[in-house]
């Protein structure tokens, strides 16, 4: 009868090792695909984060390729205003020759006739209205290209900025999802050690 009770007893006591043992084995094992869950997950979202950065330097590339076409209207437009430039100067040139014209008749006392006179002093006003309109429009036309200019530059530092720290958070998750699996990888070593140790 005691040795009945003994065997019982070891078998129970046998019994709740094993039990005990299966315990923390299942619990490792749950913990194992949690963390085999987890390293999924930061994959899918390295993923992600990757194509997010692709998406990044496309725009990137797509506002250097505009950024390009805008430097070579802004070259064409400097072509212009150097053109626009030599008008300008053309009717400088052609003002004060008028000008100087104008006044040497008064200083020598040459004789206008009243029309005369008037037509002169007429000449003289158009050309100063064009010489002022051609460079009010030329300033114009350099703050609209330099503004543009300014754009695209702040627009495409600020992409740069955007595209370096996601590609900053793409190598944390990546060196996070390489840690996770290692510790997955161990966990999972250990709960097959513990099965094998226990069968």
């Amino acid at each position: 009868m005691i040795d009945t009770i003994s065997n019982a007893m070891t078998s129970l006591s046998m019994w709740s090792k094993m039990t005990n043992a299966l315990k923390r084995k299942k619990n490792a094992t749950q913990a194992a695909i949690r963390r085999h869950n987890a390293a999924q997950d930061n994959d899918k979202l390295a993923t992600y984060l990757l194509d997010q950065v692709i998406m990044k330097n496309d725009e990137i590339e797509n506002l250097r390729n505009q950024a390009t076409q805008s430097n070579q209207e802004i070259g064409r437009l400097i072509h212009l205003t150097l053109l626009k430039d030599n008008a300008i100067e053309d009717l400088l040139d052609r003002l004060q020759h008028a000008q100087g014209q104008y006044d040497a008749a008064l200083k020598h006392g040459t004789t206008l006739t009243t029309l005369e006179k008037a037509n002169f002093e007429q000449q003289l006003r158009e050309l100063q209205g064009k010489l002022y309109s051609q460079e009010m429009r030329h300033h114009e036309e350099r703050k609209v290209h330099l503004a543009e200019s300014h754009a695209i530059k702040k627009q495409n530092n600020a992409l740069r900025t955007a595209n370096a720290e996601n590609e900053a958070r793409v190598e944390t998750l990546q060196q996070n999802n390489r840690s996770m699996r290692i510790d997955a990888i161990r966990a999972y070593v250990r709960a097959v050690s513990n099965h094998n140790f226990l069968t």
